[in-house]
């Protein structure tokens, strides 16, 4: 199922996860509801065990996300978007949206458009020529499991950045101390 799981449908099943106003029927029937491509009201004539059983052989995925590998390109619909693999290749405008976005699971498609570039032929297009906002929306219909492989590839590429410049930031004032 996460072959088929679009970055929307992930965004709207963790929401209803997270949901503390919602009980546990409605969760179910929610969730189902984006799985199945249902309406909710489907539900409502389910017996409550049924429903269980319903849940349990449709949602059991949930549980464990496979690994994954980034993507060179992502296609949503009719349109391509190239993958930023090189820290090098991220400008400062890339950078501050990145700042802005991390840490909140609910906005993955807008991290997402700051690393996904839309293509035009057979080239990317710089960041910001279309709106971020724009390639934010457009990404949530792309699939779940290659733009959390490409996260996934970003974080680490990044954890590794930040503590290799802390590294070096200390060796830096080691020798400018023993300069002096």
């Amino acid at each position: 199922m996460w072959d088929k799981l679009t970055v929307g449908q992930f965004i709207s099943l963790y929401d209803i996860e997270i949901n503390g106003n919602l009980n546990i029927i409605e969760k179910q029937q929610k969730m189902l509801s984006i799985v199945e491509g249902k309406d909710e009201a489907y539900y409502d004539n389910f017996k409550y065990r049924d429903l269980i059983t319903e849940y349990g052989e449709k949602l059991s995925f949930f549980e464990n996300i496979p690994e994954t590998n980034p993507v060179d390109f992502l296609k949503v619909g009719n349109k391509r978007y190239k993958f930023v693999h090189e820290l090098n290749e991220i400008t400062a405008g890339q950078y501050i949206d990145i700042l802005s976005f991390s840490g909140q699971i609910m906005q993955i498609n807008k991290i997402a458009a700051c690393f996904f570039l839309p293509m035009e032929g057979k080239r990317y297009q710089p960041y910001g020529k279309i709106p971020h906002d724009v390639v934010a929306d457009e990404l949530l219909d792309a699939k779940f499991i290659e733009v959390y492989g490409c996260m996934l590839f970003f974080c680490q590429l990044f954890s590794e950045l930040i503590s290799s410049t802390i590294i070096s930031s200390m060796i830096n004032q080691e020798l400018a101390q023993k300069a002096v």
